[in-house]
């Protein structure tokens, strides 16, 4: 296969793996929760057509290897039918992560689920979104951070304003962390926000890197090439 075959597959959710003549199906869903049926059905998948191996990926979506190049339009159709989305892989936004928040979570402070819902229907900011390099964005609930928000290119938790007198429930952001071999921390921006004013950030966030980066450059070496100070002022901080 050729690189361009590979990238319209990858675009897919279907990445070649080490293995010669297979491929890896990467899966997602909304806020990270497959529902009973989704499970079965991607189990299903991997008895006919993998090797029953389902690998859960760091962004809280799951993988079926051992997939054939010839079965994947099969494959591709039935996680359709189930309801679940293709995974992502490559220059784009990766698949949001989320801990339950307060859904269910006894440290949970904001609804982690709704904030996601929002960024993709509200923005339209989604996974496989292109843009110049990977990108991610993590939800938790409170300050413990379960989804590492300070080594994402947009890392958010619920946190109480303790300069607010009413000690209002808001949301901590910070900017500019990734992974991979040269990792960055984010820094915390100073305030609390609201969660419509958290949607404005990531939307601009997002429209500035997508229009500034250059092709393989994460957000945290664009910050470092225009400077801190004009960064936030071009985000509106």
């Amino acid at each position: 296969m050729n690189n361009m075959d590979q990238d319209a597959l990858r675009k897919r959710g279907f990445l070649r793996q080490k293995q010669n003549g297979f491929f890896i199906l990467r899966t997602r869903t909304t806020e990270g929760n497959y529902n009973a049926d989704q499970l079965s059905a991607i189990a299903g998948i991997s008895k006919e057509y993998g090797r029953g191996i389902i690998h859960t990926t760091i962004r809280q979506g799951l993988e079926v290897p051992f997939i054939k190049l010839e079965d994947i339009d099969k494959v591709e159709k039935m996680v359709h039918a189930a309801g679940i989305e293709m995974g992502a892989s490559g220059p784009g936004l990766r698949s949001t992560t989320s801990c339950p928040g307060n859904n269910w979570c006894k440290s949970g402070l904001i609804d982690t689920f709704g904030l996601f819902k929002r960024i993709e229907k509200e923005l339209d900011i989604r996974c496989s979104m292109d843009l110049p390099h990977k990108f991610k964005i993590a939800i938790s609930g409170c300050p413990n951070t379960c989804t590492r928000a300070q080594v994402t290119e947009i890392g958010i938790h619920g946190q109480i304003d303790t300069k607010d007198r009413e000690r209002r429930v808001g949301y901590a952001v910070y900017l500019g962390g990734c992974g991979g071999r040269n990792p960055q921390t984010a820094f915390k921006l100073e305030r609390v926000f609201t969660e419509d004013e958290v949607l404005s950030l990531v939307k601009r966030t997002v429209e500035f890197y997508k229009r500034d980066a250059k092709p393989r450059q994460r957000l945290a070496l664009l910050i470092e090439e225009v400077g801190k100070e004009k960064f936030l002022r071009e985000i509106g901080c």
